[in-house]
């Protein structure tokens, strides 16, 4: 399981976790009738317990958190694929150069009239070396001037998604310790609805035999 569904799964029980906290408070607190009628406030020593409004407000919270999570979830799940597809383009284009082979076209060059422009000449200056034209030296000469440019087109093109790859990355990373923030202020939610579980919880009977 990836580390986004495990704080999804981890966020979606909290939320049932108070759900069912705020019905047992309710309960307990008020009996099965509703609230007592007339009865004095109990002596504290000073210290307030969690009402059930406080417990009502605790799990707003973390449905706000729940919410705030899924969007975070849905924006990183972008920013990676975006990113993941600007490495494959930059790794598509490092062949390219590498191997000298400028009149292969990828899907994310067919748009770029400039390439294409620049490609088709270099293509007929290969079709005129295999038919013997007449015209092969100008054609040569223009196709040698076609690939020093389309090779710096597809350099400025490389470093520009290059670039575009870094920033989607550190976009993500950013999100993920967003997310991260995220959690923990659920856990320490989910760490306070249990305390005041435990301090609510009757004393256990003691059997007399």
């Amino acid at each position: 399981m990836s580390w986004l569904q495990r704080h999804a799964s981890w966020l979606w029980l909290a939320a049932l976790v108070v759900s069912a906290v705020l019905v047992a408070s309710l309960r307990m607190d008020w009996g099965p009738s509703g609230p007592p009628q007339g009865a004095e406030p109990a002596d504290t020593g000073g210290v307030v317990a969690a009402e059930p409004s406080n417990l009502a407000a605790v799990a707003r919270r973390i449905q706000l958190i729940q919410g705030r999570a899924a969007q975070l979830r849905e924006q990183l799940a972008t920013l990676q694929t975006e990113g993941s597809a600007r490495r494959r383009e930059v790794a598509a284009l490092n062949d390219m150069l590498a191997a000298d082979s400028f009149t292969e076209c990828p899907s994310f060059l067919s748009e770029d009239t400039t390439v294409r422009a620049l490609q088709k000449i270099i293509r007929e200056a290969a079709g005129a070396a295999d038919s013997g034209a007449p015209d092969y030296n100008r054609l040569h000469t223009a196709a040698t001037v076609a690939r020093e440019r389309l090779r710096t087109r597809l350099e400025v093109l490389r470093d520009q998604l290059s670039r575009e790859a870094d920033d989607l990355s550190a976009q993500s990373e950013d999100l993920r310790q967003r997310l991260l923030i995220q959690s923990e202020e659920a856990e320490r939610l989910d760490r306070q609805v249990r305390e005041e579980l435990r301090d609510r919880s009757p004393p256990p009977a003691v059997h007399v035999p």
